[in-house]
């Protein structure tokens, strides 16, 4: 019975450090982009303290009048150049007023996504919207092509508790992303975690 209790003892030691170790990996890194992109893995780490890349709030608008399309999501982007290594991830809803921030709070649950596009208008494709740059700092857009087959799903809105922003977010996603002037890339297995609403 004695050597029961130490083994018991020993193997709740042996999880305790690996839940803490992952833990920890997760502190070090609570904001992260990874993905396959035309076959090469991509990763961005950002911890807001000294990591190379950085995350933020994003949310940009257009309005015409009494129409807007409004983003909102995240960035991660690399502190040393901000023309490279970065991608904007957000969701984009079409309103025919200026939206409450209760309106927008809402723009954001759990659960699978279309891809959005983006017209001023009723013509307004409610759903993702990514923009990311590459490695030689040209801009590729989910929303200057089809997305037939592409996946986009939120798993995790949480408050974040060292409020640099109000929620965090964690989507998955497949996509086909655009430069406008003919050429395409595919992403596939893409997670990122990020701030949301500032």
């Amino acid at each position: 019975m004695k050597n029961l209790l130490v083994i018991t003892l020993l193997l709740s030691s042996i999880v305790s450090c690996k839940k803490d170790k992952a833990d920890d990996n997760q502190d070090q890194f609570p904001f992260y982009f990874t993905a396959t992109i035309n076959g090469t893995a991509v990763k961005y780490e950002a911890d807001d303290l000294n990591s190379q890349y950085a995350c933020g709030t994003s949310a940009p608008f257009n309005a015409n009048g009494d129409d807007y399309d409004i983003y909102e999501g995240t960035s991660i982007a690399d502190w040393n150049d901000l023309s490279k290594n970065n991608i904007y991830v957000h969701v984009l809803k079409f309103f025919d007023h200026e939206p409450s921030w209760a309106e927008r709070l809402a723009m954001f649950q759990i659960g699978s996504y279309p891809y959005g596009f983006g017209s001023i208008s009723s013509a307004t494709i409610d759903g993702a919207a990514i923009i990311y740059a590459d490695a030689t700092g040209k801009e590729w857009f989910s929303e200057l092509g089809p997305q037939t087959g592409s996946t986009f799903s939120v798993a995790e809105i949480v408050d974040n508790p060292d409020n640099t922003s109000i929620k965090i977010f964690k989507a998955t996603f497949s996509c086909k992303l655009y430069d406008g002037s003919g050429g395409s890339i595919q992403v596939t297995n893409a997670t990122i975690r990020g701030k949301i609403f500032n």
